[in-house]
């Protein structure tokens, strides 16, 4: 039977294991009333590298337009043995007349190519500005490497603990001691541009079909991802099935090579999946897939959704021609992103995160847009995705060249191993010409989500995201310039009236009194006085000793319209994971500062602080230092 035709149906026997049986609950309910299934993949036969020729000819089976698979010619130009660590490429060329147009086309990667009838491997790799169609595959053989490689949920993501940076144990890494891959639970992410040598074969990439997204925040998401963003669809309304919880399922595909696929990283309102192609198919029931024929992030073990897609049309390019494509229906998982391919499983479904996000403008006191979408679950996925949206609703909402302020409010529903609870985070930024939404990147959301995901304790489970931004014209903004004390002779216990000097954005100065106490305890002692805005300033916190602890710390902040006066005294005190000891010796600090463990401490200065609320922002900090005398006698 030729590899690229289905084969025939088959009585379904079973859907995977593990975490996939819970997901797949609603599809095997629906099954169970008669409907049909995927066929059972036929066996492939292979031709190994030290069997090609140049000059022999084959065909690849791709996606052109539409869902069907299509073919066009190719002829081996010759083999460029260990091209990348013990993988060989197969060059090849192309006279087929649309790909004389358009050269080597992105979202090609993984189609298979067949000599004689036999797998060859999977078209993956092109020349930049190439005036000819000639293009590398990836040996067969390496994908199939990757495809033995087993699916890991336990790595995904993994909190740290005890010492950073420990390699996997015990049995779960075998696969990877097999492939002499980097060992490391999640490799760092590496771009096309930092792997290839100049007018060497590159990875043809993932094109990264985006909808819902504007110019502004398409670049930060494609730049924090190193993907080429192509305008596309979410693929909406194509299908009434979706895959969402209490939606009918859509009706099981039986996958062949050549089948267009999308990796679903955001889908709803706004959509993000990047696109290729099948190469493989296996299993008992085909519910194993191989695609792309090289890496899509390097990120090793992998939960993510994978969807079938629709090409609606092949962009040609001087540069690199690309697929538009949209996503469809939810089928299965990614669980390994590796150098030589990625592999799929339809048997397995990987989690989305709702998101809503809002944005409300400076003129209208309802929502003047609301978002709702699924972000993809990843330690470093997840906050760059969510940030996109939220980028989004800013850019669209502060567009205006003029000075303005940026509410931005949170609201992240957790589940920790203390049960489940609501992360409230609010923060103020001022734009004096319009937003820069990589300044969203920098802000309280993305830390706390990343934190959540990636933290010494545990991983919390993510339940939903509401985030919001509120637009508002104007420029509420103080700058804080100076500050100043009377002179005279300073006495523990004494008020000391602390002046300060304020000039607002138009330039009009002003000057204000601040009244602080000298701790009573204080005399002989030099201290420092320091004030800033609240944004600024965190009130001080044990050292976290469990994830609920880390989330306090995150939530404690003072207000964004709030200006911070502290006093810092000469004496030290420690912050543990069991509180905060104050006014210890000398010595005992020593003692319990150096420790032969993981767990330390953390020194801080004493402190007496007055958090005083304010109209408007402040901007700038300064600080003074003061020589303090004994506490006044009756008789002074």
């Amino acid at each position: 039977m030729p590899a690229d035709k289905p084969s025939p149906r088959r009585p379904l026997i079973g859907l995977g294991s593990r975490a996939g049986r819970g997901a797949t609950t609603g599809l095997l309910a629906w099954l169970a009333l008669g409907a049909g299934e995927p066929a059972r993949a036929a066996p492939v036969d292979i031709m190994p590298v030290e069997d090609v020729r140049p000059g022999m000819k084959g065909y690849a089976v791709t996606v052109f337009s539409g869902s069907d698979t299509d073919r066009f010619e190719i002829e081996v130009v010759d083999v460029v043995y260990d091209y990348l660590p013990k993988q060989d490429a197969i060059l090849f060329k192309s006279s087929d007349p649309r790909m004389v147009h358009s050269g080597i086309v992105g979202g090609m990667s993984g189609s298979p190519i067949y000599i004689e009838g036999k797998l060859v491997g999977a078209l993956a790799y092109g020349y930049r500005f190439n005036k000819d169609p000639i293009g590398g595959i990836t040996p067969i053989k390496n994908m199939l490497a990757v495809g033995d490689l087993p699916y890991r949920p336990e790595v995904l993501p993994e909190a740290r603990t005890g010492i950073r940076g420990h390699a996997r144990a015990g049995a779960s890494g075998w696969a990877d001691t097999m492939l002499g891959l980097d060992v490391s639970p999640l490799p760092a992410r590496r771009r096309p541009a930092e792997l290839n040598p100049v007018n060497g074969l590159a990875p043809l990439g993932a094109p990264m079909s985006v909808s819902g997204l504007g110019t502004a925040a398409t670049r930060m998401l494609a730049d924090q991802l190193g993907l080429i963003p192509v305008r596309g669809g979410s693929g909406r309304g194509m299908s009434s099935g979706t895959g969402s919880a209490g939606a009918t399922p859509p009706a099981p595909k039986a996958w062949k090579g050549g089948d267009a696929v999308s990796i679903v990283l955001i889908r709803g309102d706004n959509a993000v999946s990047p696109n290729g192609t099948i190469t493989w198919v296996g299993g008992k029931q085909g519910e194993k897939l191989l695609g792309f024929g090289h890496e899509m992030f390097g990120a090793g073990p992998s939960n993510l959704p994978i969807a079938d897609a629709r090409v609606h049309v092949i962009i040609p390019s001087v540069e690199r021609s690309v697929k538009l494509s949209s996503a469809l229906n939810l089928r299965g998982a990614l669980i390994q992103d590796r150098q030589a391919a990625i592999s799929l499983r339809t048997d397995l479904s990987a989690p989305l995160i709702p998101v809503t996000t809002e944005l409300r403008g400076p003129e209208v006191a309802q929502a003047l847009r609301v978002y709702h979408s699924e972000v993809a679950l990843g330690a470093e996925l997840t906050p760059s995705l969510a940030t996109s949206l939220l980028a989004e609703a800013l850019g669209e909402g502060g567009g205006d060249g003029t000075e303005l302020v940026a509410i931005i409010a949170h609201e992240i529903a957790v589940e920790t191993s203390k049960g489940p609870r609501t992360i409230k985070l609010r923060e103020e930024a001022f734009f004096p010409s319009g937003v820069d939404v990589r300044a969203v990147t920098r802000g309280r959301g993305p830390i706390t989500l990343t934190a959540l995901l990636d933290n010494d304790f545990e991983v919390a489970k993510i339940r939903s995201i509401k985030q919001s931004v509120t637009v508002e014209y104007g420029a509420p903004v103080d700058s804080l310039e100076a500050i100043r004390v009377p002179t005279g002779e300073f006495h523990a216990g004494d008020l000391l009236q602390l002046e300060l000097q304020l000039r607002d954005y138009r330039g009009r100065l002003r000057r204000e009194t601040l009244a602080l106490r000298i701790p009573d305890d204080a005399g002989g002692e030099g201290l420092q006085i320091e004030v800033t805005s609240g944004q600024n300033a965190r009130p001080p916190r044990p050292i976290a000793g469990n994830l609920d602890d880390l989330i306090d710390t995150l939530e404690a902040v003072y207000p964004a319209r709030s200006m911070v006066a502290t006093i810092y005294r000469e004496d030290e005190g420690l912050s543990t994971r069991h509180g905060l000891m104050a006014e210890l010796p000398g010595s005992v600090l020593e003692a319990l500062s150096h420790t032969n463990t993981t767990v330390g401490a953390v020194r801080f200065k004493q402190m007496a602080r007055r958090v005083i609320p304010t109209a408007n922002l402040i901007e700038g900090e300064h600080a003074i230092k003061l020589s303090v005398k004994p506490r006044r006698s009756f008789d002074d």
